[in-house]
């Protein structure tokens, strides 16, 4: 997990999901997720908005970007409104 450690509400997620996504999304399954579009995840990241992501060295210019599992869900439940 990351320096920033779950609730535990983050943390029964977390397990929920590992099973069916494993610890790290690529952008498509993380578009899925979180329900947003490729190039939308690609604007996110430009203005510093949305989950965590990783740049791994690729073959590519500009690398492969992947989505730590904990980062989407402390994304999906951080953006949540709080109603009374």
């Amino acid at each position: 997990m990351s320096k920033k450690t779950l609730t535990d509400e983050q943390r029964e997620i977390y397990s929920l999901m590992l099973p069916q996504y494993g610890a790290v999304l690529n952008q498509k399954e993380t578009a899925q997720v979180i329900k947003k579009s490729i190039p939308t995840l690609y604007r996110m990241r430009e203005q510093g908005i949305g989950p965590s992501y990783k740049k791994l060295e690729s073959k590519s210019k500009n690398g492969t970007v992947v989505y730590p599992l904990q980062e989407i869900v402390r994304y999906l439940t951080e953006s949540n409104v709080k109603t009374a």
